[in-house]
C-alpha cells in the first residue's frame, strides 16, 4: 500500500485518475441516468472508451464525508451536479438526467474548480490546467463527463471525515 500521510494521520483510500472525456455523438437520455447512477452503461461506455480525453488529475476515495478535496475531485462534483440536476443550470426543458453541454459558462466553472485551495490534499496531483484549457476550447459544444482510467492503488492519505459516518467502500 502505498502511504501519502504526514503529520495528520492516515486514512486508507482509493486512488485513481480522473479524465474529462469530450462526447460528440448523441447518446440516449437512459443512457445517461445509468451513467450518473453508476449503472452499467453499455452504449455510452464504448463512446467514453474511444471519445477525446484529457487527465484531470487524481482522486481518493476514502468511503467518508467529505471526500478528499483536489481539483479533479471538484470537476467530477460539478459535472455529476450538472448531469443529475440540468434543470438548475439549462435556459429551457430538458431531460431529468444529461451529459452537460460544454458552453462558455461550462468552461469557466470547470478552470475555476480546477485552481488549487488550501483544502485540497497535496498528494493528489492535479492536471495541467493550461492543457485542460485548451482541450475544453477545442471541444466547446460537445457534452462532456469525467471517468476513471488506469490502475487504481490502494493508499493512506490524510484525511479526516467530517462526521463519523463511514460508507463502506
Amino acid at each position: 500500500m502505498n502511504d501519502l500521510t504526514g503529520r495528520f494521520g492516515s486514512m486508507r483510500c482509493w486512488v485513481e485518475t480522473s479524465w474529462l472525456v469530450a462526447i460528440w455523438r448523441p447518446v440516449p437520455a437512459g443512457e445517461a441516468r445509468r451513467w450518473w447512477s453508476l449503472k452499467d452503461t453499455a452504449e455510452l461506455d464504448g463512446i467514453v472508451e474511444s471519445a477525446p480525453a484529457v487527465c484531470l488529475g487524481k482522486v481518493a476515495t476514502c468511503g467518508c464525508e467529505p471526500e478528499p478535496a483536489s481539483p479533479a475531485r471538484r470537476v467530477a462534483d460539478l459535472l455529476f451536479l450538472r448531469g443529475t440536476l440540468p434543470e438548475q443550470f439549462a435556459d429551457e426543458e430538458v431531460d431529468a438526467y444529461v451529459l452537460p453541454l460544454l458552453n462558455e459558462e461550462l468552461r469557466d466553472a470547470l478552470l475555476d474548480a480546477l485552481q488549487a485551495r488550501d483544502n485540497d490534499l497535496p498528494a493528489l496531483d492535479a492536471g495541467d490546467r493550461e492543457e485542460i484549457a485548451i482541450f475544453l476550447d477545442e471541444h466547446m459544444g460537445a457534452r462532456v463527463l469525467t471517468t476513471s482510467r488506469g490502475e487504481v492503488i490502494e493508499a493512506r492519505v490524510d484525511h479526516r471525515c467530517s462526521s463519523n459516518v463511514r460508507l463502506p467502500l
